[in-house]
């Protein structure tokens, strides 16, 4: 696959940002990675990333969303959409272009390519 998508991270909703952030944080270790008002992407010990969020989800139900990194979401969704139904058509987001696709259960799956200039800071 020319494409190559890399897995990214697991993204939650949360209705309480502070309140998760201090349990991922000070109950599982993990290390915040990237910030923002309404996202948090942490890094566990094994360098695995997970983010929570608690604005609107892609599918507008809250359901956990899985990611795929890709450098180039346009020829990413050239070469897979023929292959697969489209849950989400390609659109550019303030975090990057991002499209989904369905797995065989149905489930939406999304791949990306991130903006230069994401809207989270990187936490140092």
């Amino acid at each position: 696959m020319a494409t190559n998508p890399r897995f990214g991270f697991a993204l939650e909703y949360v209705s309480d940002i502070a309140a998760a952030t201090r349990f991922y944080v000070d109950v599982l270790g993990f290390e915040i990675e990237r910030t923002h008002p309404t996202f948090v992407q942490f890094k566990d010990q094994g360098g695995s990333h997970f983010a929570i969020a608690s604005d609107e989800s892609m599918g507008g139900r809250g359901d956990e969303e899985l990611y795929w990194i890709v450098d180039d979401a346009e020829a990413a969704f050239q070469e897979i959409s023929p292959k697969t139904e489209i849950s989400l058509p390609l659109k550019q987001m303030p975090f990057g272009k991002v499209f989904g696709v369905k797995d065989p259960a149905g489930r939406p799956r999304y791949l990306i390519e991130f903006a230069q200039a994401r809207p989270s800071q990187a936490v140092r």
